[in-house]
């Protein structure tokens, strides 16, 4: 089985997720991602995975957040922003040098790498979605 699309309905290292399985149903299931806060797995949060059997049950696997958005609001001379995840409605801040010189702006979709800082999940290496 390849690659499947989620959420996160509860975060942890030991968490909760749900996706469509392949006949459309609605599937909760637990998943097992170690650092899970640093990649800034948090509630809602969309993810891709793989699922792996576990004797009976499946259990999701190489959670890792799919990281594009738009960008809601820019301040060129601090470097700083918010990002708005498009499909779950998550908000990130956001920190990047050199926004108007790489085309960065209110409005604009941008990929990007969630990490940690001081307990706040900041988006971080934008990339303009081409």
């Amino acid at each position: 089985m390849g690659k499947l699309r989620g959420k996160v309905t509860r975060p942890g290292d030991m968490g909760m997720l749900k996706y469509k399985n392949e006949v459309g149903e609605k599937v909760e299931c637990r998943y097992d991602q170690p650092y899970s806060k640093e990649l800034g797995l948090i509630i809602n949060t969309v993810v891709n995975f793989e699922l792996v059997s576990n004797g009976t049950d499946q259990i999701a696997i190489a959670v890792n957040p799919i990281e594009k958005g738009e960008i809601l609001d820019v301040n060129f001379d601090e470097g700083t922003g918010t990002i708005l995840e498009t499909e779950s409605g998550t908000k990130y801040p956001f920190r990047q040098n050199f926004l108007r010189e790489s085309k960065f702006d209110k409005g604009v979709e941008v990929n990007y790498t969630l990490i940690n800082v001081n307990g706040t999940t900041t988006a971080v290496c934008l990339t303009l979605v081409q």
